[in-house]
Order: C-alpha cells, then sequence, then structure tokens
C-alpha cells in the first residue's frame, strides 16, 4: 500500500489501444494503492486491440489536468487518431510539469505537446521522427526516464509502471 493514495489519468483511444500497455500499468498502480481514472473522446467502453475493455469514466474536454497526479497516455494503433485532437495535446500540454507517462505511439502525443523538449525519450520506431521533431532524444530502448517524464517503447510495461510510482512516490 502506498503512503498516499495518489491519483492516475489514463488516456485511452475508444478503439484499438494496446491491451497490455493498459492492463498491466493498471494492475501495478491498482495494487499499490493509486485511484485509476481512464478517459477518452467520449465517456462509454474504450475496446483494444485484443479485445479488452476499458471503462471509460470521462471525455478528454472535460478532464482538469491539476485533478490527477500523473497523466498517462496508452498506445495502440488507435492512438494516432489523437495526433491532431485538439483536446488530448491541450491536456498534455497543460500537465507538463506533472508526472507525465507514454507507451508506444502515443509517446508522439507529448513530442506534439512540447513536453519531451530538451528530454530523452523512447517510444514505438514508427514514431521516433516525431520525437525528434519534438526536440527529444530518441533512443529506442524499452525504457526511459527523463525527470518526470517516463516514456516506453511498450515491451517493459511492468518497468514503465513501477518508474510511474516512483515518480509519484518520490
Amino acid at each position: 500500500m502506498s503512503p498516499v493514495e495518489k491519483k492516475i489519468l489514463m488516456v485511452v483511444p475508444m478503439v484499438d489501444f494496446a491491451d497490455a500497455h493498459y492492463e498491466l500499468p493498471r494492475r501495478v498502480w491498482e495494487m499499490r494503492g493509486h485511484r485509476v481514472t481512464v478517459a477518452s473522446l467520449a465517456p462509454g467502453v474504450a475496446r483494444g486491440t485484443d479485445g479488452t475493455g476499458a471503462p471509460c469514466d470521462y471525455s478528454v474536454d472535460n478532464i482538469k489536468y491539476y485533478d490527477y497526479d500523473a497523466i498517462v497516455f496508452v498506445g495502440g494503433e488507435g492512438t494516432r487518431r489523437f495526433f491532431d485532437e485538439r483536446t488530448v495535446l491541450k491536456l498534455a500540454t497543460d500537465a507538463k510539469y506533472k508526472t507525465l507517462g507514454a507507451t508506444g505511439n502515443a509517446v508522439a502525443i507529448l513530442a506534439l505537446a512540447g513536453a519531451l523538449e530538451g528530454k530523452t525519450a523512447t517510444g514505438s520506431v514508427e514514431v521516433a521522427d516525431m520525437v525528434v521533431r519534438g526536440r527529444a532524444r530518441y533512443t529506442g530502448r524499452p525504457l526511459e526516464v527523463a525527470e518526470k517524464v517516463i516514456t516506453s517503447d511498450g515491451s517493459a510495461l511492468e518497468q514503465f509502471a513501477n518508474a510511474i510510482v516512483e515518480a509519484l512516490e518520490g
């Protein structure tokens, strides 16, 4: 049990998020005593590529970043729909001084929002150019921790989840 319950927001696309990128971190955070809220472009049940249902409590445009201790963007093919989504990019921009996380191609959201500028980051190979254009150094490693910004290519999900916890509890 964590010393103090922290509030973590997971942002998932309504369809085609990476199931493991959602399930494993959420399980780790809840086991550590943190409260997890899920948001997407609309309330309802989002569906992962492999069929996992993620109940979305809120629409992103109704989220106040200051209500959360950490904001995590979940990767997957559906995440590409967020690259031009004003409300999602604004959330990442507004929260760039909080603990931020992203997995796989969702790392591009942080890059587009300016949250990776001057930092070392990783993510799926498909978004490496976007990360570099966001003025970050792309490594291609499984996990990168740059201050309170944690990124993963999606292969080190337990380490990713634990890095978020360390940033919150540290």
